[in-house]
């Protein structure tokens, strides 16, 4: 198995062939986040004959992301559990860990700054987990429940129906979704917690109206500025079909994310790239709401977030919000220390610094895409 990872059962006692519902399954703790799915890294004590019980816990928590190719840490919080300093670009190795009732042997992580992340989330990122994690193990991200579970077996060969073959170009899982003139593979990318569908070329699809900026997603090592359109057209995953959905443009990889998958309950079988599709609730037409948004393009730095752009006509605009001001407060919170509550209201309280001076400002969120 990858990571070398041992459960309660062994790898070597695995009997792929067994029927799902018969093997037992172990659910990891989890967290939920925005959508993400923040597992805790439990590391042995360096001492295990005297421990001492007035240290700082060596926990660690990480997102588990479909989406990845490879485990990143941030360098903060190997500092912060070891005494061990180590540079963004190295490979750090972890021993003697646990995720729940799952024992890890070793563990190899690129180390990446995640500070901008943490910062754009409003909880603290140690680290992001590779979908090949849990390799030799079926694994179940239950959204209903907001649950990880594992267990042992294998998935039966694609049917079309409800399971599907994941192969892509590279380890991660890839679907074959249907628009109305072209079919495309896709990632799917738990790690794009609000999105529905990334594509290059919005263009070469059939669209309600012109793609419109609306502002910008943070990834690992770059701020992406986006726009979005609404298909004019159903959209096909295997048999189930997504209204009208909004389509983000992107340079970078094509993908599902989130607001396509809380509709289901994804069992993966990592080994044999394959996964089972239920649906949560199968008698709701899997729609999308139309695309509110602030239209600022910003970048995490520090404790806030510095306003690298604004969007013509959009909220931010019209409250007069400029390049180059300091976001210290976010939805009345500073944002170094927000919480993982969405604001589920339609207008938005900012306190910012421009030149030396406090000023605050609302915002009246409206639909940019219907």
């Amino acid at each position: 198995m990858s990571q070398l990872l041992m459960a309660l059962l062994t790898a070597s006692s695995l009997i792929q062939s067994a029927p799902i519902q018969d093997t037992p399954s172990h659910a990891l703790p989890v967290e939920m986040c925005r959508g993400y799915f923040f597992l805790p890294l439990d590391l042995a004590s360096p001492d295990t004959a005297s421990p001492d019980e007035t240290a700082e816990p060596r926990r660690l928590w990480f997102i588990y992301d479909t989406g990845a190719a490879t485990t990143h840490v941030d360098p903060d919080s190997i500092a912060r559990i070891s005494s061990s300093r180590v540079r963004a670009g190295q490979r750090a190795n972890f021993s003697d860990l646990s995720i729940g009732p799952v024992n890890v042997n070793r563990m190899q992580a690129r180390v990446s700054e995640l500070d901008h992340l943490s910062l754009a989330l409003g909880r603290e990122i140690d680290g992001i987990l590779s979908y090949q994690t849990f390799d030799g193990f079926l694994l179940t991200l239950d959204y209903e429940a907001g649950s990880i579970h594992l267990r042992e077996g294998a998935l039966p060969p694609a049917d079309g129906e409800t399971v599907f073959s994941v192969r892509g170009p590279d380890i991660r899982p890839w679907m074959e979704v249907r628009f109305s003139n072209r079919t495309r593979r896709l990632l799917v990318d738990s790690g794009a917690a609000n999105t529905a569908l990334t594509l290059n070329n919005l263009d070469r699809y059939d669209l309600v109206d012109e793609p419109r900026p609306y502002g910008a997603s943070v990834h690992l090592n770059r701020v992406e500025r986006r726009s979005a359109a609404r298909a004019d057209h159903d959209v096909y995953l295997g048999p189930h079909i997504l209204q009208t959905p909004m389509l983000d443009t992107s340079n970078g990889t094509e993908l599902f994310g989130g607001d396509v998958m809380r509709h289901f309950n994804w069992t993966f079988d990592i080994a044999n790239k394959r996964v089972r599709l239920d649906r949560i609730d199968p008698q709701t037409p899997i729609s999308f709401p139309p695309l509110r948004a602030h239209g600022m393009v910003f970048r995490p730095r520090d404790n806030g977030f510095e306003v690298v752009s604004v969007v013509d006509g959009t909220p931010a605009d019209i409250a007069d919000i400029q390049p180059g001001d300091f976001i210290t407060h976010y939805d009345h919170e500073p944002v170094a220390s927000r919480t993982c509550e969405p604001n589920e209201t339609p207008r938005l309280h900012l306190v910012l610094q421009r030149e030396g001076e406090t000023l605050e400002r609302e915002l009246d969120l409206f639909v940019l895409v219907p």
